[in-house]
């Protein structure tokens, strides 16, 4: 997989992380999921682009908030500040999308991207607490939830959410879902 700094969309499209996180559905309250100034590629900006070259609207493909890129991989960000229960379809869609895009611009393979490319989902923990479901299956209160999430990264794991375990080891190396603290502890912090 090439490195992604070579390649002009990429760096014509740096935007802070705080900026590409930013939700302003609501113009009387704009809420930022990071305060993070880190720079990162506004990928929404790269499809408009990528789409707007071949003629067509933006509207024809959707895309993740952002992309990062490190000495050895690349990580797609996807920020929603809303209840995911609706959103589940978009962001698998936008996973998709996205992963044709960044596959086009860069030559690479997915069978690379399986190697060296993550995504990351932060999402708002107060808008999409743990369902009847994974509290069956994980917890059935917020102290158990912290105590399953303790044992599973014991062993190594973690706790992925809203069905997208099923894109690691078929799309990308690593799949997280993190709330807004978990992704300044395990993303923001660690670079």
């Amino acid at each position: 997989m090439s490195n992604i700094e070579g390649f002009p969309i990429f760096q014509n499209n740096l935007l802070p992380l705080k900026e590409l996180s930013k939700d302003d559905s609501d113009k009387a309250n704009i809420v930022y999921m990071t305060n993070s100034e880190m720079l990162a590629v506004d990928f929404d900006q790269v499809k408009t682009q990528y789409a707007n070259g071949l003629g067509l609207s933006e509207e024809v493909a959707s895309s993740c908030d952002a992309i990062t890129y490190h000495t050895s991989h690349v990580t797609f960000i996807e920020f929603k500040n809303g209840n995911m229960k609706n959103a589940k379809a978009n962001v698998k869609s936008k996973i998709k999308d996205s992963l044709l895009i960044f596959c086009d611009l860069t030559n690479t393979k997915i069978a690379d991207t399986r190697e060296k490319v993550d995504f990351i989902l932060v999402y708002n923990q107060q808008k999409n607490p743990v369902s009847n479901q994974e509290k069956n299956s994980i917890a059935d209160s917020k102290s158990r939830d912290a105590i399953a999430k303790y044992f599973l990264a014991k062993g190594k794991q973690e706790l992925i959410r809203f069905d997208l375990e099923r894109f690691q080891k078929l799309y990308f190396r690593k799949v997280h879902t993190y709330t807004e603290e978990e992704f300044e502890k395990h993303f923001v912090n660690l670079l």
